[in-house]
């Protein structure tokens, strides 16, 4: 059966505008899914369509929540409790930031260096996907894990997405955008080394459920990583509320994950009042409110420009955790506001970098100043060409440069 360009039945503008780019990017690919032949670079951006137009809050927080669910199995929360990077706020806060821009990173920016349809002799001139997927195989080689939790991760990743958006969206994901997701992931696991990457959508989630059947079991190290990043991610809600958005975050878990998380029930009011709530948020986007006509990402979609000296500039995100990790100053009185506010716990300081981040820097504390040039022959790898010099500079190079 041919796949079926889905459009509003609603009439008016905002309607109307809204289902624009879903109904061209479906016909742009239409014949590639029939066929089955979408590429990595062509699914992804397919998927960019929601994640960096339609509902890009909603797929952040379906991520974050993918990666939260992994907490629930005690190999991945005892590794992450023994690497030593949730043992404090501060630690917290620079990891959830970290794996954040990462990510976003391998989605945003162009995983062949160049714009989808760009001419074969095009030049590849922008890296950040490859930096960013080297950067954290480099990271993730300084320690032990599992081809089966690698694998467990990448799942949740290919499936949390379409799952938010159907429950909470103000639209469903197509058949098409299940597909491309399944294609693009299954490419950034391959970049990862993952093994063993089931060979279709269907096969996979079929290994999710079996390796959850197996290994989602209780543990106080699920618990523990758990309640760290609930701290994080509630940081700006007061302490007399805490308990209230505690069962509201609670009832956004399934119940074997809640299980081994060694979490309360939820309230009975919870559930339906975070339906309640994103139901209308859908209703709002789906019929009142107009696309957006620019993408939004946690990183800048754009290529930066370089700077006086020819060099990739250091990046901001476009969003803070608690720690304003890599957040420009503002200003003494708008910084310090927003510590009164609670939206962050201090105001931007050299020890936060506030001066922004380069790509091959990202990680933990102590890893900062190492493995830079391996990441670059590792990106360049992953890539298929060299990457532009204008990419590899360190501060240590830079200051010689000077």
């Amino acid at each position: 059966m041919p796949m079926q360009i889905l459009t509003h039945p609603n009439t008016g503008t905002a309607a109307a505008l809204r289902w624009r780019r879903y109904n061209a990017i479906h016909k742009k690919y239409a014949e590639k899914f029939e066929a089955k032949t979408l590429t990595p670079e062509e699914a992804q951006e397919v998927m960019q369509l929601a994640v960096l137009y339609d509902m890009p809050m909603l797929s952040e927080y379906s991520l974050a929540f993918a990666l939260f669910k992994t907490y629930a199995i005690p190999t991945i929360s005892r590794l992450l409790l023994a690497t030593k990077q949730l043992s404090s706020e501060e630690l917290v806060s620079r990891r959830y930031s970290d794996t954040q821009i990462l990510i976003a990173t391998w989605m945003a920016c162009p995983l062949a260096g160049r714009p989808v349809g760009a001419e074969s002799n095009a030049p590849v001139n922008d890296p950040r996907t490859s930096i960013a997927l080297a950067r954290t195989n480099w990271l993730h080689s300084k320690f032990n894990i599992s081809n089966d939790d690698y694998l467990y991760t990448l799942g949740l990743f290919v499936f949390e997405p379409g799952t938010w958006a159907g429950r909470y969206g103000w639209r469903a994901f197509s058949p098409l955008e299940h597909y491309a997701l399944y294609v693009y992931w299954s490419e950034i696991g391959r970049k990862m080394n993952v093994k063993n990457i089931p060979p279709t959508a269907a096969d996979f989630q079929a290994w999710i459920k079996e390796y959850e059947r197996m290994h989602m079991v209780p543990a106080e190290s699920n618990r523990d990583v758990a309640q760290h990043t609930t701290n994080e991610l509630l940081y700006p809600v007061p302490a007399r509320f805490r308990a209230f958005f505690e069962g509201l975050t609670t009832s956004m878990l399934d119940e074997n994950t809640r299980v081994a998380m060694m979490q309360p029930p939820a309230p009975h009011y919870a559930r339906h009042l975070i339906g309640a709530t994103l139901g209308l948020v859908a209703f709002v986007q789906r019929n009142l409110l107009l696309p957006r006509w620019r993408p939004r990402g946690v990183v800048q979609v754009s290529l930066p420009t370089l700077d006086a000296a020819n060099q990739a500039p250091r990046m901001y995100p476009t969003k803070w955790t608690s720690r304003p990790w890599y957040k420009p100053r503002g200003g003494d009185f708008l910084d310090r506001l927003l510590v009164l506010l609670r939206w962050h716990d201090d105001v931007p300081r050299p020890e936060y970098k506030c001066e922004g981040y380069r790509l091959q820097e990202i990680g933990p504390i102590r890893f900062e100043q190492e493995g830079h040039e391996e990441v670059m022959r590792m990106a360049a790898a992953l890539q298929g060409c060299p990457i532009v010099d204008a990419w590899k500079m360190t501060e240590k190079a830079m200051a010689v440069a000077s």
